[in-house]
């Protein structure tokens, strides 16, 4: 089940949607409160503000969200500049300055993953710091155009600084989300096959790394190499190879889910145990399930087989060398008939 952030995450025009409803919201909260409290100055420029807030919608329904960025950045700077000149420092719409500078570089990293030239962060940093210092300049100067009761001041005040402090905790909960489920990606990326989908060479070494001597004393490893792959790609096609690779792949992690099982390269393939949970012994199933598999592709009838080469874990060689001992029995098998499974140079056919 998609979590509520990662369906943000993936779809850039519903946390549009989210952040033009909360303007929604907060517009008709402040448009109320400019008409009761009779400060016509700034109620009319509010009720442009709601109008622009309405055509969102319109422009995020149509996909054009970086012509609703836009808005959004002028609404937010004119209706802080302008609030803040009419009211003071008191009332905490200053803040919005910290939340739309922060924004701003969260808005070009989540949006430059769906679209192109999203509105340069550095561009509304000094826009926002601009419209803070023009509010400053101005109430050092004039005053605030408006003297209200310290009561309604201390409620925007804390309106202010929670719906501030609200949006500054959404952008940093899913930008850590974001790095999460990144991170996730390339650790995939880095330690699964695209292609098989089975382990990589790097997850292997990795694995073998993590385990002491005495923890190998019962492993073994073998490879597993595809007879004859190159006449598959030079018949039928380099496709064909692939739904080959991919077959072979499937039947050996299949047969062995007690193993391992990773692509080495090529069509070279390594399995990974230990005897305690699963016998070598295994390797003589695996190459009979692929000599008998039925393969077809593009109604065409394909017959692989493979030759396996397999040794046990000593702890008086290192794991490059314990490799390439398996991998002097594969090549054993290989110039000795193909098709069958060496262990120690012994044929277990």
């Amino acid at each position: 089940m998609i979590s509520f952030k990662e369906k943000f995450l993936s779809n850039p025009q519903k946390l549009s949607y989210l952040f033009n409803h909360v303007m929604i919201g907060c517009e008709i909260l402040f448009l109320s409160f400019f008409i009761v409290s009779g400060m016509t100055k700034v109620e009319h420029i509010e009720i442009i503000n709601f109008i622009l807030s309405i055509i969102g919608y319109f422009l995020i329904y149509k996909n054009k969200i970086k012509l609703w960025v836009f808005t959004l950045y002028f609404n937010i700077l004119e209706f802080m500049t302008l609030s803040t000149m009419a009211l003071g420092f008191g009332y905490g719409f200053q803040l919005y300055t910290v939340s739309m500078i922060i924004g701003a570089y969260y808005i070009k990293y989540i949006g430059s993953k769906f679209y192109d030239n999203i509105i340069n962060p550095v561009l509304v940093s000094v826009l926002a710091t601009v419209s803070y210092f023009t509010g400053y300049t101005f109430l050092k100067i004039h005053g605030p155009m408006y003297e209200l009761n310290s009561g309604v001041e201390t409620g925007f005040f804390i309106f202010n600084s929670i719906l501030v402090i609200s949006v500054l905790v959404f952008y940093m909960a899913i930008m850590l989300k974001s790095i999460e489920l990144t991170e996730k990606k390339l650790e995939h990326i880095a330690m699964f096959d695209k292609l098989t989908g089975l382990y990589n060479r790097h997850y292997l070494l990795r694995k073998i790394e993590e385990l002491s001597k005495d923890d190998l004393s019962d492993y073994w490893i073998a490879i597993l190499d595809i007879d004859n792959f190159k006449k598959v790609n030079d018949i039928y096609g380099h496709n064909c190879g692939d739904y080959v690779l991919k077959k072979v792949a499937e039947t050996t992690k299949s047969l062995c889910r007690e193993c391992i099982v990773c692509r080495w390269g090529g069509e070279e393939f390594i399995v990974f145990a230990s005897s305690g949970k699963c016998s070598a012994e295994i390797l003589k199933t695996v190459r009979y399930e692929i000599d008998n598999l039925m393969l077809e592709f593009e109604k065409q009838d394909i017959h692989v087989t493979v030759t396996i080469g397999a040794e046990n874990y000593s702890p008086d060689r290192s794991v490059d060398a314990w490799i390439s001992k398996a991998d002097e029995n594969l090549y054993f098998g290989k110039t000795h008939g193909k098709n069958q499974v060496v262990y120690i140079q012994q044929n277990i056919k």
